[in-house]
């Protein structure tokens, strides 16, 4: 799959992950959700996770060549962090009794350092606008800090704004007017 088909697929991701987040949160805050997580939930919690890989995989096809170690050290973080929230999901829904660690405190401590290292990457490298590099910087700490649903919310809407430019930034790759600068 050439680069351009994934920085596609990886903006369909971030937007498609930021609306499943949004969804999550709303449905907590509006008392959709158990207290405690349920099925329901955290399945709505591994595919919010899946599209946000999907996306950041998307991102990393678009810059891969623009930033060095700190990028790659970022991405694969996030990633393996995402991996871990992922299997502790799983390993709740096939009846594991660590709900009480649900999500992972250390995996979404990770993933917070990945996108801010990411972030940081992201304003190296010059291939996005400034601010697209701050959003992931400070997407997931301000998140966090948030009551947890409201964070959730605003997470997700940080991500569709982010693959909606993505996905207008992925014509400039191919040869076409970009209509982000």
């Amino acid at each position: 799959m050439g680069s351009s088909r994934l920085v596609r697929w990886g903006a369909m991701g971030l937007i498609l992950g930021g609306v499943t987040w949004v969804i999550l949160g709303l449905s907590a805050v509006f008392g959709y959700l158990q207290a405690t997580p349920g099925r329901d939930d955290v399945v709505l919690f591994v595919v919010a996770l899946l599209f946000t890989a999907a996306g950041l995989v998307g991102l990393h096809a678009l810059q891969k060549g623009s930033y060095g170690l700190l990028g790659q050290v970022g991405f694969y973080l996030a990633l393996v962090a995402v991996a871990a929230r992922i299997s502790g999901a799983v390993l709740f829904l096939a009846g594991s009794s660590i709900h009480e660690g649900y999500p992972i405190p250390v995996a979404s401590i990770g993933m917070m350092l990945g996108f801010v290292l990411y972030g940081v990457a992201t304003l190296q490298a010059r291939v996005l606008p400034r601010w697209y590099g701050v959003a992931l910087i400070v997407s997931m700490p301000v998140s966090l800090l948030l009551v947890m649903y409201y964070g959730t919310v605003l997470f997700g809407l940080i991500l569709i704004v982010l693959g909606y430019v993505l996905w207008l930034r992925r014509g400039a790759a191919t040869g076409q007017p970009s209509r982000v600068r």
